[in-house]
């Protein structure tokens, strides 16, 4: 663990890619993990109360409204 905290903070360049690979791991764990859980969250929404409702479609989102 020190050689890999030793490499990372060896130059400014490898300081700077190890930082964006590392947050971009993370930004897509964490975007992915709520995308997924949302559309389970709105699909257990939706099929509490009727699947579905006349203003939502079949994956729970809101229908356009074709008069504007």
């Amino acid at each position: 663990m020190l050689e890999i905290l030793k490499f990372a903070v060896s130059g400014f360049w490898v300081f700077v890619g190890c930082f964006s690979m590392i947050s971009m791991v993370l930004y897509f764990l964490v975007n992915g993990l709520n995308i997924f859980f949302g559309r389970i969250l709105r699909m257990i929404m939706v099929s509490f109360r009727g699947w579905p409702p006349n203003h939502i479609d079949a994956d729970g989102d809101w229908k356009k409204n074709n008069n504007e």
